[in-house]
């Protein structure tokens, strides 16, 4: 009798339990735990009802059908707020175009083209140091920078220089080397601008003047010989100015007097007929020939160029010309 009651609790208790989860509706969702999106400064990353990460999955979204429910597609997690940065890099100016910008700046200065004697200022022993130095174009080493270099024979400071403008920082670069192989470089603009002037001994001659100031930049703490000026007088002298830096101003230590040997190569820009330099627009003084065709040059290096590739250069002289005839 106990045991049949027993069993009879039992069934009415499981019947219970049947009939309540049977009246539960699955669908339900009053505690179910929300959607959260937690942003990580990309994307986002939601975290579903079942609260894991739901990852994509290619997989997943090809087997789409009712038993299997597809998972969500999220972006990409990223940290750090963002996406990385990209650089930007403007186009680079052709070297071709480059050389012409920097052939342009150049022009003024090639009146210092050609052969000079030099003579200081500052005397030792009682005498002043005497030296030779020539100025020629230099197109070969750098076929995107040409320059104007310098060599000088006995000089008592510099042997070597070279002069080249940077189109990025619209400067004048001038590189020096002692006697030792030191290097200096010197960067800066003209602070007497370009003019042409008549001549004192024939006014109809038309001569040029400028200063050009430079202040050294590497090594950045050097103070001796801090700042060279060019300072052309004419065109058949300027003189190489030598600047120690004394506290915050500078201060000249020499001056090296120089006026040209013979034939002033590159008085003037333009205006030279045929004996215009097929290279740099200046005075040709010297002749080169290809095919059976002469052209004229202005100094050595003019000529190394030519030589090294007269087609080249016959091509852009003639451009030129036609470029001039239509202006």
């Amino acid at each position: 009798m106990y045991l049949r009651h027993s069993v009879s609790v039992f069934v009415s208790t499981l019947s219970l339990i049947f009939c309540v989860g049977c009246s539960s509706d699955s669908s339900d969702t009053q505690n179910a735990p929300e959607e959260v999106t937690v942003d990580l400064g990309g994307g986002g990353v939601e975290l579903g009802s079942g609260g894991g990460i739901e990852m994509e999955s290619d997989l997943a979204s090809e087997t789409n059908s009712p038993k299997t429910k597809p998972a969500r597609r999220f972006q990409p997690i990223t940290l750090g707020g963002g996406s990385t940065p990209t650089t930007t890099t403007g186009s680079e100016v052709p070297d071709e175009q480059k050389f012409d910008n920097v052939l342009e700046a150049l022009k003024p200065l090639q009146i210092m083209l050609g052969e000079w004697g030099g003579t200081t200022f500052k005397k030792i022993g009682g005498f002043s140091s005497v030296e030779t130095l020539g100025w020629v174009w230099d197109l070969q080493t750098n076929p995107a920078q040409p320059a104007l270099v310098m060599n000088a024979d006995k000089s008592r400071y510099y042997e070597d220089a070279r002069l080249t403008y940077l189109t990025d920082k619209q400067k004048y670069q001038l590189t020096l080397t002692d006697k030792a192989g030191k290097k200096r470089i010197y960067e800066g603009n003209f602070s007497v601008p370009l003019k042409k002037v008549p001549g004192d001994d024939d006014p109809n001659v038309m001569h040029s003047t400028y200063k050009l100031s430079l202040a050294m930049v590497e090594p950045a703490d050097e103070k001796k010989h801090a700042q060279i000026i060019l300072n052309q007088q004419n065109n058949d002298r300027y003189m190489f100015e030598i600047y120690d830096l004394r506290g915050d101003s500078y201060a000249r230590i020499d001056t090296i007097n120089t006026r040209r040997k013979g034939t002033s190569f590159a008085k003037s820009d333009s205006d030279y007929g045929d004996k215009t330099c097929v290279i740099s627009g200046g005075l040709g003084t010297s002749q080169v020939t290809y095919q059976g065709k002469s052209y004229w040059v202005c100094c050595s290096g003019c000529r190394k160029a030519f030589d090294a590739n007269p087609e080249k250069w016959i091509a852009k002289y003639e451009a030129n010309k036609k470029k001039t005839a239509n202006q």
